[in-house]
Parts: structure tokens; C-alpha cells; sequence
């Protein structure tokens, strides 16, 4: 079965957020993950991702005491070398340029050593925005 990239982040998310036990920053809870995907042997974001790096960036703004880790991820069926590390520095770009400060971003490639599809290479080519509490 095919998932859109929307129902794909939804269940992801809902299943990290069961193993997730962050605490509350003033009251609020720290969201567990965003995910943004790409089409093969790009570094072009699906266009759904604007909104959620919109939401990763405002929470990273509004709370000073939250940092991300951002993980880029490739499918084992892409070309170009280097393509995990060129996401995830484009997703830290993103967040930048929207008021989050880049010393509170970690960033991370890990190839497809990660891979969560072995029918839909699809969900594999993105990168995930890991909320962190300091």
C-alpha cells in the first residue's frame, strides 16, 4: 500500500510520539518530530513541507530552551553521493531563514542505514526534525 506523504508524516509522528517522554516547555508539549520528503535524487522538498518547517521554526523561535536534532535520510534506489547531508542542511537553511538559530540545530546524515519501507522507497528520502529539550 502507497501512503501519501501526509498519512506517512501522521503515522510516523504518531508512532514516535508514543515512545517519546519529553517534558512540557511552559505548559506546552514539545512536539516530537516533522518530516519532510523529497522526490529521488533531489534536494527539493515535496510542496507540503513548507508548512512544516513553518511549525518546526515558530516552535524553535517562541521556546529557547528546545533545540533539534535534523536527521537526512536517502533511499537505497538514489544516485547522487552526499544527498542525506545536502537535505538536512537545506532543512537547517530553511529553519534559519525563518528566525530559528542555527546553534541549536544538530545536523545529521545517515544514508539509508535508517530505511522504515521496504515497499515505498518514498518514505525513506526525508529528513526528520527532532525536537530536543535542554
Amino acid at each position: 500500500m502507497k501512503l501519501t506523504h501526509a498519512a506517512l508524516a501522521a503515522a510516523m509522528t504518531v508512532l514516535l510520539g508514543a515512545c517519546a517522554t519529553g517534558p512540557d516547555v511552559r505548559g506546552k508539549p514539545v512536539p516530537t518530530a516533522y518530516f519532510i520528503f523529497y522526490e529521488k535524487d533531489t534536494v527539493t522538498p515535496t510542496e507540503d513541507a513548507s508548512a512544516s518547517l513553518d511549525e518546526a521554526a515558530a516552535f524553535l523561535t517562541q521556546y529557547d530552551n528546545t533545540s533539534v536534532r535534523i536527521v537526512g535520510h536517502v533511499s537505497a534506489d538514489e544516485t547522487v553521493t552526499g544527498l542525506d547531508q545536502q537535505r538536512a542542511s537545506h532543512v537547517a537553511e530553511e529553519l534559519a531563514k525563518r528566525g530559528a538559530q542555527p546553534p541549536r540545530m544538530q545536523l545529521l546524515s545517515v544514508g539509508n542505514a535508517e530505511s522504515i519501507s521496504t515497499d515505498d522507497p518514498a518514505a525513506d528520502r526525508r529528513v526528520e526534525i527532532l525536537f530536543v529539550t535542554m
